[in-house]
């Protein structure tokens, strides 16, 4: 090795630092395999359009439908409720695809995109 090699200087460990510790965070943070927030969730009805955007449900007056509420416990989600509570063995029935810690969308779709779903994003605890 030469005497001006790059790995005599501190800045080739910092940056591999700032990249493993980047790659932790977005692992553990923004991932689809990051665990969801227990508390709650405030959500809505959308259409998951074929580039995966969502766009608003409406309703025949043009107006979103009503909110819809949901709770994650141990990271999964516990209930949801709109005008009325689903019930258990309805809400184990649908596909939960999370995007990171504090948002994640619910359908009964099994289709990758062009679809309706409900999306929650974290409301507190």
């Amino acid at each position: 090795m030469s005497e001006d090699s790059i790995w005599r200087t501190w800045k080739p460990y910092a940056a591999i630092a700032a990249v493993v510790a980047g790659a932790i965070w977005w692992y553990t943070s923004q991932s689809s395999i990051a665990k969801l927030k227990d508390g709650a969730y405030d959500c809505q009805a959308v259409f998951v359009n074929e580039s995966g955007k969502y766009q608003v449900l409406v309703d025949e007056a043009g107006d979103p439908y009503p909110s819809i509420s949901a709770t994650v416990r141990s990271g999964r989600l516990a209930s949801m409720s709109g005008n009325t509570p689903m019930p258990a063995d309805q809400l184990s029935s649908l596909t939960v695809r999370k995007s990171g810690t504090s948002h994640f969308h619910v359908t009964d779709d099994p289709a990758m995109h062009s679809y309706n779903a409900v999306a929650c994003d974290y409301a507190g605890g």
